[in-house]
């Protein structure tokens, strides 16, 4: 249930909560300093990240938390205990006893807030890298919360890694955000029932990529030293198995035999099974061999074993049957050779799979950029596109710093600009498409909070065009293209003032 309707005044509902709760005048302060920030600074986060929550959404999901989560608030200087810094937290939070520890600062109390949140993520006990997918999807969860605060200031976009928590675990999680919307992952956040649904829906969507499995990749490097004893056992499991298997012959040979021998205990079982008189010789005989505990009260007993026993026996040979089918050997032992090949672990490849995870989801933006031909479509992957560049990969890098990766970028985004300026929603600049969509890819990287509001005009040499970007009527950069060039290339006017998106 929410706590308030649009347009609610959040000073108020926060003060109604604070009054059942007994924290410091200190602590109430931060509190309504940090809810003043969000309530300021949301409207340019939520154009920035394209996303589909309200700021109603996002300020009842933070004052909920409070009320329901938070009886204790205890802020300390970090001169005063370093407990934080050891823990390399910006908050540490008790679940049981509903309290929080942070710095007197907005942002290590939002991260507390974050943190004490319900995440449960559901998935089935069945899925090898549930813990540690729950754990990546948990820290993004807190590093996507805080972006408020660590890149908004209520007139600019400023993205600073030396803010940024969990970079790598945030990555993946705007991943998931981008391609299914900060409603998608709040509902699976919230969502402790034993439904696996959102789980099964991005297995199901990243299928015919390669996307999944190098995140399966990443999960395992992300293991903790218990998951990865009990990976590793299954690894040499698997291995053993590969190599029994690898020799075709030799596996095949004795599936043969095993399924004669399954075969021939069937046509018994089933000779008992049908002679009563038979049947009562076999039971009377067993029960003499073995102690009295062991057994069967009535022949009724020992024939419900006999048609369980024959039930396996069959199913048992159905499954010996498949395994002879080649086409599913072959899919068997390519089975085991993914599973070794993503759970042999290189200590030295957290960056080399983080990177290349993120060149196929760049191929699933690319399919997408394909598929999508109408207007709204392909603005929001542009207005996406640009904020996914900036994301952080490592601590110092971001996406458009890792060359490989801007350049998959670039080519989908001047995908989508060839479909928008077809649909007139983007001025054409140049006649030639080459040309145009590399000036505009240029002017798109721009941090300007509105891109609906970007402007820009060119100033046209021989040798050179110059472009000039702006926010509405303010300057923002100039940046300039050499080549040679004539006026008759250009479908604008020089020294005149034009808006990107018509």
């Amino acid at each position: 249930m929410k706590l308030f309707k649009a347009d609610a005044d959040y000073n108020l509902i926060l003060e109604k909560i604070l009054d059942s709760k007994y924290f410091s005048s200190n602590s109430k302060s931060l509190l309504f300093s940090m809810i003043y920030k969000i309530e300021e600074f949301y409207d340019d986060y939520a154009t920035i990240k394209n996303i589909d929550t309200t700021k109603d959404e996002f300020l009842n999901l933070i004052l909920d938390t409070i009320k329901k989560y938070c009886d204790n608030i205890k802020l300390i200087e970090p001169e005063e205990n370093d407990v934080l810094k050891k823990n390399k937290v910006l908050a540490l939070t008790n679940e049981k006893e509903r309290s929080l520890l942070c710095y007197p600062t907005e942002m290590s109390l939002l991260y507390g807030i974050s943190d004490i949140m319900p995440k449960y993520f559901y998935m089935p006990d069945n899925f090898e890298y549930k813990t540690s997918f729950q754990r990546t999807l948990a820290n993004g969860y807190i590093a996507n919360i805080l972006e408020i605060l660590t890149d908004f200031s209520g007139w600019s976009w400023d993205v600073n890694s030396k803010q940024k928590s969990y970079i790598k675990d945030n990555l993946i999680y705007q991943n998931f955000v981008i391609m299914f919307g900060n409603l998608f992952m709040e509902q699976w956040r919230a969502e402790d029932s034993k439904d696996n649904s959102s789980l099964h829906e991005i297995k199901k969507y990243f299928g015919k990529t390669g996307y999944f499995d190098v995140l399966c990749k990443y999960l395992v490097i992300r293991l903790n030293s218990k998951e990865k004893t009990k990976t590793n056992k299954e690894l040499e499991l698997k291995k053993k198995e590969l190599e029994t298997i690898s020799d075709k012959i030799s596996y095949f040979e004795n599936i043969k035999n095993v399924k004669l021998k399954y075969l021939k205990e069937l046509e018994k079982l089933t000779l008992i099974l049908n002679n009563k008189e038979l049947m009562r010789k076999e039971y009377l005989e067993r029960n003499k061999k073995v102690e009295e505990s062991k057994k069967y009260a009535t022949i009724g007993v020992y024939k419900k074993m006999l048609e369980a026993r024959k039930e396996k026996v069959v199913t048992e040979i159905s499954r010996l049957t498949a395994n002879m089918n080649p086409i599913n050997y072959m899919n068997y032992k390519r089975e085991l050779e993914k599973f070794i090949e993503i759970n042999t672990e290189n200590p030295q490849d957290k960056d080399e799979t983080i990177i290349k995870l993120q060149e196929e989801f760049i191929k699933v933006l690319k399919d997408n950029c394909y598929e999508t031909d109408d207007t709204e479509g392909l603005e929001n992957l542009i207005f996406k596109m640009r904020y996914y560049r900036y994301l952080y990969i490592t601590e110092e890098l971001q996406i458009r710093d890792v060359d490989n990766l801007r350049g998959l970028l670039d080519v989908v985004t001047k995908q989508a600009i060839h479909k928008l300026v077809l649909l007139e929603n983007i001025k054409r600049i140049a006649i030639d498409d080459n040309l145009n969509e590399e000036i505009i890819n240029t002017i798109l990287d721009t941090k300007i909070i509105d891109l609906k509001s970007l402007k820009f005009e060119i100033d046209i040499k021989e040798d050179s065009v110059k472009i000039k970007t702006y926010e509405s009527e303010v300057f923002e950069k100039e940046f300039e293209i050499k080549g040679t060039f004539s006026k008759k290339n250009f479908d604008v006017k020089q020294g005149k003032i034009y808006k990107l998106f018509t």
